[in-house]
């Protein structure tokens, strides 16, 4: 483990996970998760339109939903990319808070309309699902979204993937170069080490500590394939979570959702990094004020 495995003060470990693009960057810590959910915030106050979408892959309608902010922009765009549930209602959402949040944001419907009705079911249609087609069609959508008056087409387009979606936006990473960062959520899909090898952009990669589907194992073992390909990354371990933290149907307890809010600040700001837009003054003082603390922290070099 790293120096980032110290106990820090709340603004080192702040600055840790929103110091990206720099020679020295943390790489791998722990989170403690009472501290940033409540301490900060990062200003998600644009007003939102969101609608049915769609676009044409090789021949075939690929369904999505689009959010974006109201104002023209030009804005930078993500592709959200769904768990075993679907375009469903949480991923609806969460796409939403990344509008909000400043992106033009599109989750292709990974299942063709298809709403798996009970745990099981979902279980099957995500190990049923063509991966290779699937990802043809989310890197599909890059091309869309740049069609759109109201995406910055000079910047990279980001992608984001919780569970199953995590482990296709590595594909996404691994295969292709539509995408110019890639925030992985607790991915529960595992390609092989060598899918990862491909991978250019930075990451930003969410974990509990308590998760089962995503064992600390995985994680690890993911962690050092990374490392034996050089590449850019960080892991974040949300303390006293398990699996999907970000879903409110998990449970209802603070910890949870301050895990939920730090980790969303945390991706907000990254992506606004790699991909441009604007940066909310809220955060732009938070990284200023924790800046200097985070100095004194020896971390490892990144890339």
């Amino acid at each position: 483990m790293s120096a980032c495995g110290r106990l820090w003060t709340p603004a080192a470990r702040v600055a840790c996970a929103l110091r990206v693009g720099v020679s020295v960057a943390c790489r791998y810590y722990v989170y403690g998760v009472s501290n940033l959910g409540s301490r900060r915030r990062t200003v998600t106050d644009e007003k939102i339109v969101s609608l049915h979408a769609g676009y044409s892959n090789e021949g075939r309608m690929v369904d999505a939903f689009l959010s974006r902010p109201q104002t023209r922009g030009p804005h930078p765009a993500v592709v959200v990319i769904s768990g075993m549930g679907g375009l469903n209602w949480f991923q609806r959402e969460i796409t939403r808070s990344f509008a909000r949040a400043g992106f033009v944001s599109l989750a292709p419907d990974l299942f063709d309309g298809y709403q798996a009705p009970d745990h099981a079911t979902q279980l099957l249609a995500k190990n049923s699902l063509d991966v290779d087609r699937t990802v043809g069609n989310l890197a599909a959508g890059t091309e869309y979204l740049r069609a759109l008056p109201w995406v910055d087409t000079t910047a990279p387009v980001g992608v984001i993937g919780f569970c199953l979606g995590g482990g296709l936006a590595l594909y996404c990473l691994g295969r292709t170069s539509a995408f110019g960062a890639g925030v992985i959520y607790y991915h529960s899909m595992f390609p092989d080490p060598s899918e990862l090898e491909g991978i250019q952009a930075k990451m930003l990669c969410h974990y509990g500590t308590l998760d089962k589907s995503t064992p600390r194992e995985e994680v690890e073992a993911f962690r050092e394939t990374l490392d034996g390909y050089g590449k850019e990354f960080e892991i974040v371990y949300h303390e006293g979570v398990g699996h999907a933290f970000l879903s409110p149907n998990q449970d209802t307890s603070a910890i949870r959702a301050n895990a939920a809010a730090a980790s969303l600040e945390q991706s907000f700001a990254f992506l606004h990094a790699e991909l441009g837009g604007r940066q909310t003054a809220t955060s732009k003082a938070s990284r200023k004020a924790a800046s200097s603390e985070a100095d004194q922290v020896t971390a490892e070099k990144s890339g």
